[in-house]
């Protein structure tokens, strides 16, 4: 029965995580340019933490930041909720 939300739970986490990154990588590349991105991209996990919120707080774009943070709650939330019905 947990297998309801964990499933999506993970597919939620999974595509929130990544598309944010590409979005994230998109902000860096375009304020900071082709080096920038190339840092960036070794710099992966501190880019999609920072980044989003560089651009809602600078340029007024919220959805970065709920994409990352908002999907990465939801996806966390469904996978608990499928934890707590199978029993783990």
């Amino acid at each position: 029965m947990g297998a309801i939300f964990t499933f999506p739970g993970f597919m939620i986490f999974i595509v929130a995580g990544l598309w944010g990154f590409f979005i994230s990588f998109r902000i860096v590349v375009d304020n900071l340019g082709f080096i920038g991105g190339a840092v960036a991209l070794f710099l992966a996990p501190i880019t999609l933490a920072f980044a989003p919120w560089y651009e809602a707080l600078a340029n007024a774009n919220w959805f970065p930041m709920l994409l990352v943070y908002g999907g990465g709650t939801v996806g966390l939330v469904f996978i608990g909720i499928g934890n707590a019905l199978s029993g783990d």
